[in-house]
């Protein structure tokens, strides 16, 4: 099946094409202005350096929302998660909650929640990207570094004697 682009939609391409703040879209609406000339999706996709199919995806994207969706960047976004933000949020206020009346929180007891919570395993990382994406963090220093001198060597460096 064939689609025309009609003259005010190919005047619009080519308008959009000049204007610099689309310069990362050149190649896809450059895509659209051949197709308009040559109707023929193999020689589009090999002239621009696409496949066929996406050629095609372009210009159903076009008809549909017009240039507005052929610009949109449709790539990144969180689409597999098992509590929405706000969710998160509200299980995160409930551990704050309890690490605010006393109790010692650890990220082993706050990911045993998490888990209990959503109903299944979990991987830590996405948990720890949970806690990075709400700004959690570890507030608690350690004790002592870990390359600290025993008490011996810290005592004879204390009684040298100068001369």
């Amino acid at each position: 099946m064939k689609v025309e682009l009609n003259e005010y939609q190919i005047s619009e391409l080519k308008q959009a094409l000049k204007d610099k703040k689309n310069a990362q879209h050149h190649r896809k609406i450059q895509a659209l202005i051949l197709y308009s000339e040559c109707q023929n999706l193999t020689a589009v996709a090999k002239s621009v350096g696409f496949v066929h199919q996406t050629v095609r995806n372009l210009l159903n994207r076009y008809l549909e929302g017009g240039l507005e969706a052929l610009l949109t960047e449709n790539r990144g976004g969180r689409r597999h998660f098992y509590l929405t933000h706000e969710e998160e949020e509200e299980f995160l206020e409930e551990q704050a909650s309890s690490a605010m009346n006393g109790e010692f929180v650890t990220v082993d007891t706050l990911f045993e929640a998490y888990q209990k919570r959503v109903g299944r395993k979990t991987s830590r990382e996405g948990f720890y990207a949970l806690l990075k994406r709400h700004g959690w963090r570890k507030v608690s220093p350690r004790p002592q570094h870990p390359k600290k001198a025993d008490a011996k060597t810290i005592l004879a460096s204390k009684n040298k004697i100068t001369i």
